[in-house]
């Protein structure tokens, strides 16, 4: 007979035991971390000051605490590092852990934008083109978005083209072409607001042939992401049956979402399109909208460094 070797259980309270000791063993290696970044940046490294100061900014492994984080991004832009000083700034315009100053940020920015920060490179053209603590400088604006776009970030090329979209407030500076090339990039890197605009380029043939299908595709997309004016404009086209069939249940789905938002476009368009509905349709309008909302996070935060 061959016999079985049982391996002996350990008694429940020495597992729990060994569990309480082990479970606290994971995060050792951020701690340590930490204290060595803590060390370093008392004797004044730069690259340590900042990584203290990000974390404290995001309350990893220490209590959240923007003000000591804008005291360690301080000591480490202050030294000239250009993420530090990026990721100040937009303390500074948010207000959070200093007082609010435009001003302030827009000086950070620029720091960090004339090193080469593609995020502070953006950032600062928003502070031109809204004249934010700085004179409003379109033309100047535009440089600096376009450096950031060309170094591959989307919402910079989306700002870009944007610019280039509108024009300032006399439509001066309009340029279809140069608002393609980066509404494309920004909307194949999957933003939302990229999406859209371009749909309205291709739904007007602004630049380029009408080509309404190509104009639906990009509003579902930007509109599945949340963005609220592409779900108004996908509610228009489902309302009017452009390059799809009439369909007023799903109209309604996507305006109704839309009008949630605040966009006033959607609350219009429904109004005219609610009186359409059965109850039966009602109540399935409200099971899109409410399986899209389960399934919809929230927004991410601003990028930063």
């Amino acid at each position: 007979m061959i016999r079985k070797t049982v391996r002996p259980s350990l008694p429940r309270s020495l597992g729990v035991l060994l569990t309480a000791v082990l479970l606290p063993l994971a995060p050792l290696g951020a701690q340590d971390d930490l204290e060595k970044n803590r060390v370093s940046a008392g004797q004044g490294d730069a690259e340590s000051q900042f990584l203290l100061g990000r974390a404290y900014d995001r309350g990893e492994n220490v209590p959240k605490d923007t003000a000591k984080a804008a005291e360690w991004y301080r000591k480490a832009a202050e030294h000239g590092y250009a993420k530090a000083q990026h990721n100040l700034g937009t303390l500074y315009v948010a207000g959070s852990g200093v007082a609010r100053d435009d001003t302030e940020a827009a000086k950070w920015f620029r720091a960090a934008a004339e090193q080469g920060a593609a995020l502070a490179q953006d950032a600062l053209g928003a502070m031109l083109e809204h004249g934010q603590g700085v004179p409003k400088d379109i033309p100047q604006a535009v440089s600096w978005y376009e450096k950031a776009a060309a170094q591959g970030l989307p919402a910079a090329q989306w700002h870009a083209g944007v610019c280039y979209l509108l024009g300032n407030e006399y439509g001066v500076g309009k340029d279809y072409a140069a608002a393609a090339q980066w509404l494309e990039k920004a909307a194949n890197a999957g933003l939302a607001e990229a999406q859209n605009a371009l749909g309205t380029m291709h739904e007007n043939g602004l630049g380029m042939p009408k080509d309404d299908e190509a104009a639906f595709a990009l509003y579902q997309k930007a509109a599945e992401k949340g963005n609220a004016k592409a779900q108004s404009n996908l509610g228009r086209f489902y309302a009017s049956g452009i390059a799809t069939g009439r369909d007023v249940v799903k109209a309604c789905q996507w305006l109704l979402l839309s009008r949630d938002q605040g966009e006033v476009t959607g609350t219009i368009q429904l109004n005219g399109l609610g009186f359409e509905l059965e109850p039966a349709e009602v109540e399935k309008v409200k099971q899109l909208v409410a399986e899209f909302r389960a399934t919809h996070g929230a927004n991410p935060r601003a990028p930063s460094h």
